[in-house]
Order: C-alpha cells, then structure tokens, then sequence
C-alpha cells in the first residue's frame, strides 16, 4: 500500500506517477530518534482531548433529548440551555481529569528511563 502524498496542481493535471515520499500519516513508522516518552506523549495528546469531546456530545444529546420530551410533555417551549450547561461542565471536569492523566504518565516516563 503506498503512502499518502500530497498532490500538486502539476502533478494532477499531467497525470504523472508520484515519486515514493515521507508518508503523512501522524502514525506512520517513528522514526529512530523517537524514543518511547516521545510515542507515549505523541499519543496522549491525540487520545486525550478526544474524551471531553466525545463526553460532550454524548452528554448533551442525552440530555437535550430527555429535557425535550419533559418540555413536550407539559405543552412548554424547548429550553436547551440546562442540557447545554450539564455537558460544558462534565467535560470541563473530565479535561481536567485529563490533564492531570497527562501530566502523571509523563512524570512517571521521566522517573523510570528505559
């Protein structure tokens, strides 16, 4: 499977074979300077902030969902702005949960050098 390159205007428009390059890929094959501190922290700070992202929108689904049908209930006008609020502060908490992850795992990758 060959790599994925980035296309030029000139590249396409003559339909000419890409010459093998770097991959883009942010996963690709580290190279031999990375040390294993480098690959953890690398992928700390793509996992990471992906949690109160994904903690947001659950939340706030869920909970637009379950106000909507209370407010549909009792013949009330959809407010989102409590749904809203319980979802920015959870995953307020949980980035700080990850930050202190974040910073814990490379206090440890310090003190134990392999």
């Amino acid at each position: 499977m060959d790599p994925t390159q980035t296309l030029t205007s000139e590249q396409t428009a003559r339909d000419q074979a890409l010459a093998s390059s770097e991959p883009l890929f942010y996963w690709s094959t580290p190279e031999s300077t990375s040390t294993r501190e480098y690959q953890a922290r690398r992928f700390l700070k793509v996992l990471l902030p992906s949690i109160p992202l994904a903690a947001f929108s659950i939340d706030f689904l869920y909970a637009y969902i379950t106000q909507a049908s209370a407010d549909l209930a009792d013949n009330r006008p959809i407010d989102a702005t409590r749904p809203f609020y319980g979802a920015l502060l959870l995953a307020l908490v949980l980035g700080l949960m990850c930050i202190f992850i974040y910073h814990g795992v490379l206090k440890i990758l310090e003190e134990n050098p392999r």
